[in-house]
């Protein structure tokens, strides 16, 4: 039952017993006094005593009887409304003062802390949304300490390198020869990466992420990302190809470069010798279509809704390797939601996965802004 009928009900349920008890008391005192009116009226007319009877004071009299009666009958009646309507409050606020303890344990940190739900009234359905939010943030914590955890693992790595390269350079236990150095150069660039697309994930979540849009060849910036794969692809002895189709859409330049770039290393690096990665590129509608596929192991269907989280890891097929930072694909979503499009993934008939994005190619975000 609604909140706001068991409370009209409680009301009138108050209301009437106060007046239908008021009425009552009333009227058997009233009926007392006038019985003894009469009474003394006819002892007046017939000279005769009857027991109880009001001799003589007439009307002034019963109005007075009257009149005390009523009250007392009002403070009676109010007495017990008080009763019932206290009890009736207590009832109510009940789940109020659940919902008001529960929240402050939360506050104190009880993550698993949560209300009883039953019923179907507001209250009910107040407790259902404090549960479905401590559960959310219970959750996004868990994710935060998470992703802290894998930060300090990634980081770890590198720092643990570097200072035991340096620390031996120092002691004169390796020779700092330019192949060293080069060695010690590209794990500075793992750090920076790594600071870079935490940096970019930071943004996106707080909604300040900002393109510099402008009206672009999609499936120009296409053929030079590939271009700059060429060398790479064939060095793992993988064959690229692409099926490009003319697109021109508004949108950052340099964030699709990073996305195209993301998802063909993706893909490279867990393409086989001999293997094959395709690139096409298409419209669908209002809808640009651009797919990237590889011809690799593919993705364990249980991994598939979680490949775009963070740090997210699977089969040793699908691990990082390369010096990447574990948040590619993140990056990927992040910049492809911020252009107002989608991305997915899934598993092709023939082997390996294929990644999917959608852009809008008429739309402008509200946070882009012109590049200068």
């Amino acid at each position: 039952m609604k909140l706001v009928v068991r409370l009209s009900l409680a009301f009138a349920l108050v209301a009437g017993a106060a007046a239908g008890l008021t009425g009552w008391l009333g009227y058997q005192q009233a009926r007392d006094h006038f019985q003894q009116f009469v009474a003394g009226s006819e002892t007046v007319r017939s000279g005769t005593q009857f027991p109880g009877a009001v001799p003589g004071r007439g009307r002034q009299l019963l109005l007075a009887q009257l009149q005390e009666s009523s009250l007392r009958s009002t403070l009676i009646a109010l007495v017990v409304a008080l009763g019932v309507g206290t009890y009736l409050a207590f009832r109510l606020v009940q789940p109020v003062q659940a919902l008001t303890v529960a929240t402050r344990r939360f506050g104190r940190g009880e993550r698993n802390v949560r209300v009883a739900v039953k019923g179907k009234d507001e209250l009910v359905e107040l407790g259902r949304a404090f549960n479905d939010v401590a559960t959310e943030l219970a959750a996004k914590e868990e994710r935060e300490r998470q992703m802290v955890a894998d930060i300090a693992h990634e980081l770890r790595t590198p720092l643990t390198v570097l200072k035991g390269d340096l620390e031996s350079m120092s002691d004169g236990l390796l020779e700092a020869s330019p192949e060293n150095l080069r060695r010690l150069v590209a794990e500075v660039d793992l750090l920076t990466r790594l600071v870079q697309d935490l940096r970019t994930l930071s943004l996106s979540d707080h909604g300040q992420l900002v393109l510099r849009t402008k009206m672009i060849s999609l499936n120009d910036l296409v053929e030079d990302v590939l271009a700059n794969f060429q060398v790479r692809a064939e060095t793992h002895g993988v064959r690229l190809e692409a099926s490009l189709e003319p697109v021109a859409l508004s949108a950052d330049p340099e964030r699709l470069q990073q996305v195209l770039h993301n998802l063909l290393d993706n893909a490279l690096r867990h393409t086989p010798s001999e293997g094959r990665v395709s690139v096409r590129l298409g419209r669908k509608g209002h809808l640009a279509v651009l797919e990237v596929c590889d011809s690799g192991a593919g993705i364990a269907p249980e991994h598939l809704p979680h490949l775009f989280e963070r740090f997210y890891r699977v089969e040793s097929s699908r691990i990082r390797e390369g010096g990447g930072s574990g948040l590619g694909l993140a990056i990927v979503k992040a910049l492809v939601e911020a252009h107002g499009g989608s991305v997915g993934v899934e598993n092709r008939a023939e082997g390996g996965a294929r990644f999917w994005i959608y852009l809008p190619v008429d739309v402008q975000k509200n946070n882009s802004q012109p590049a200068p």
